[in-house]
């Protein structure tokens, strides 16, 4: 008997992950913890930090709201608890994505 031969999709070779799939969305870590291996001012994907604190990507995308940036105040696991200093504080930020940044660029325009 012969041996099988690779199919199509095995001869590949395995590409990054920013060719795999061009729709990644890349967020940079700009926190200052040094305990989760991550480096400050690189930029990781939603599995990429879940993992550090040990969450799922659709837990990490659920706190970081489309931010294009994570911070220490996303960063924690389930069961944890936040200071108590920490409760019920909510920071918003004027314009969180990009996409919020073009449409208030427009929406001042004179008409």
């Amino acid at each position: 008997m012969s041996k099988p031969t690779k199919r199509g999709f095995e001869r590949k070779a395995a590409k990054d992950a920013s060719e795999q799939h061009p729709g990644t969305a890349w967020i940079k870590w700009m926190g200052d913890r040094e305990d989760l291996g991550l480096e400050k001012g690189r930029e990781y994907t939603y599995k990429m930090l879940g993992a550090a604190v040990g969450i799922t990507a659709s837990t990490m995308r659920g706190r970081l709201k489309g931010s294009r940036e994570a911070l220490d105040s996303h960063m924690w696991a389930n069961g944890e608890r936040k200071p108590k200093e920490l409760w019920g504080v909510t920071t918003f930020e004027r314009c969180e994505s990009k996409v919020d940044k073009i449409s208030q660029k427009y929406l001042r325009m004179a008409l």
